[in-house]
């Protein structure tokens, strides 16, 4: 790693900083440190969809996934893109319309206090997982750069993740996520363009590839389903109660909407640009292990590194650390601050403290934010040792098997209202018996007479699984609509009443004022980011020179759209409040 990728590494963690001191002050009440006080802008709302999405993995283990299986990767986050088209469409909004702090009073609302305990401890640990699987991709590559253990790049993240969630909650969260995907947006595209450009013709992006799905996987229905479980399984991912906490940040039900319709829009053509490079590596027949041997079996997470190391110009491999970083510090800072409002409304106010002070809120959701950090850095490092699965069939294993009992009944919740209260839980029992069978009981052999390759038997034991629990962990849910006229009448009644509330859209009275400052800082701070990016392609001689200024004039350009509308709002923002 040379001065200059140093330089622009520590010149990021910078802008990040003073973004977290610019916003720590708008985090002044516990509604604002665990929900932005209901004031965010829709794009801040969907950048932090569109990042808490993805993370390193994406550019290590997921990129790994590509080297090796050509186009395979592209269903994953084109079920991202599905997902939140999904949510656009219908679920987005109804969240919103609930007019809730976080994920767990849904639940509460929905099915009631027992289920809201069972989803809150049962969240933890998987949030936990997630946590430690998106840092392992950080670290992993890391490794591989700078030979560096992979436990000191986890517990770095561990710190400067923590630091920027507990110094201003969802505020300082959301506003580093924005400036993160416009960074990595502008970094990512401009890279993949070069790959892209390295192939004589588009046509010949997957012609090393046969077929354009990978090998060890003879049956080409069987690739066919992996897919489509891939699709149903993303959204599915996207559009469950758990992560509904990206819709509750907006002033309303209709930017609830424009947040999911942006973050899948972008879900469908980033993906295609952040694989290229990976494609064209495996084009090259480049082996991997021999070039990355500390990597060992997992050295064909470095297919991105290796792009940039032997085809990119000086300096961009701190841009792709720059990346890198963002990708993962915007999911782990949304984890820790979805917890922390988890403990506060589902744990501390439940049981210890009913009529909390906003204030003693507040304390209590920065220690619960400190917690949740160390217990993810502890976990990462707990998985780090682990070496039977690569990264990304970590990822998928983890969605399929651990997930999934919980997703079911949370994503169903607002769909079929006519269930008893204890549907929710009892669904999540049936589906951990489920997982529990499919991972200890169930033989991928029962369902071939033939032997299967190592690909053909991880694969059609993700579709066996998802298809088990849609059959049995959602048939289960569904039955139990035959139980809900036994409902006592009071929860008939708020049934109806909850109805009612998903119908109606938020009004302009209920709206609380927005500060509007939020467009302002932030156009601000990419603004500086871009005109430096430009100055920095000035200096730099080569290649370098066109490349740096391709990404900060990208910048640049996100940067002026968000200081466009600022005037304009702000004249709607007071006319609002002279009526």
């Amino acid at each position: 790693m040379t001065l200059l990728d140093s330089m622009i590494v520590m010149i990021y963690l910078l802008f990040i900083g003073i973004a977290a001191w610019l916003f720590r002050r708008f985090s002044t009440s516990s509604n604002d440190f665990l929900q932005g006080g209901g004031t965010m802008m829709w794009w801040m709302a969907g950048a932090t969809a569109f990042m808490t999405q993805f993370s390193a993995w994406t550019f290590t283990g997921a990129a790994a996934k590509a080297y090796e299986d050509g186009i395979s990767v592209m269903f994953i986050f084109w079920g991202n893109a599905l997902g939140f088209f999904v949510a656009a469409a219908f679920f987005a909004r109804r969240y919103r319309r609930l007019r809730v702090e976080t994920a767990m009073e849904v639940i509460r609302v929905r099915f009631g206090h027992t289920s809201e305990q069972l989803f809150t401890w049962l969240s933890f640990p998987l949030t936990l997982i997630a946590c430690a699987i998106w840092m392992n991709g950080l670290a992993s590559f890391f490794s591989a750069v700078f030979a560096i253990e992979m436990s000191t790049t986890i517990l770095a993240m561990g710190v400067v993740v923590t630091l920027i969630a507990v110094s201003g909650g969802a505020w300082t969260v959301s506003v580093t996520n924005v400036i993160q995907l416009i960074l990595l947006i502008a970094i990512t595209l401009v890279i993949g363009y070069t790959a892209l450009q390295r192939f004589d013709s588009p046509s010949e992006v997957f012609a090393h590839a046969t077929p354009i799905y990978g090998e060890q996987i003879r049956m080409p229905s069987l690739f066919v389903m992996w897919a489509i479980a891939m699709l149903l399984q993303q959204t599915m991912s996207n559009n469950h109660t758990l992560s509904c906490y990206r819709f509750l940040t907006t002033a309303n039900d209709k930017d609830a909407t424009k947040a999911a319709f942006v973050a899948g829009v972008l879900f469908v053509f980033a993906p295609v640009l952040w694989f290229m490079p990976a494609w064209f590596v495996a084009a090259q027949n480049i082996d991997l292990l021999a070039l990355y041997p500390a990597l060992e079996q997992s050295a064909n997470n470095a297919a991105y590194l290796y792009y940039i190391q032997h085809y990119m110009p000086q300096g961009l491999l701190g841009l792709v650390m720059v990346a890198l970083v963002a990708a993962t510090i915007a999911p782990l800072s949304s984890a820790h601050n979805r917890n922390a409002g988890i403990v506060v409304k589902s744990l501390y106010q439940v049981w210890f403290n009913p009529n909390a002070t906003s204030r003693q809120q507040l304390m209590v959701g920065k220690i619960a934010t400190i917690v949740s950090g160390v217990l993810a850095t502890v976990t990462a490092l707990l998985l780090a040792s682990v070496e039977s699965y690569s990264l990304f069939d970590m990822m998928i294993v983890f969605a399929a098997f651990i997930q999934m009992p919980i997703n079911i009944p949370s994503l169903l919740a607002l769909v079929s209202l006519k269930t008893p209260n204890w549907s929710g839980w009892a669904t999540v029992m049936v589906g951990c018996a489920v997982s529990l069978f499919m991972m200890f009981i169930f033989d991928v052999q029962w369902l071939s007479s033939l032997p299967l390759t190592p690909r053909e038997s991880k694969d059609l034991s993700v579709v066996a699984t998802l298809a088990v629990h849609l059959l049995v962990t959602g048939g289960f849910f569904l039955f139990t609509r035959v139980f809900y006229a036994k409902e006592s009448p009071s929860i008939q009644q708020s049934r109806t009443a909850l109805a009612i509330q998903l119908a109606t859209p938020i009004s302009d009275e209920e709206l609380s004022p927005i500060n509007h400052k939020q467009g302002l800082y932030v156009g601000s701070i990419t603004a500086l980011a871009g005109m430096l990016l430009i100055l920095a392609g000035v200096v730099l001689v080569g290649s370098s020179q066109s490349i740096f200024v391709a990404i900060g004039c990208i910048v640049l350009l996100f940067s002026l759209f968000l200081l466009q509308p600022t005037q304009h709002s702000k004249r709607a923002w007071q006319k609002q409040k002279t009526k």
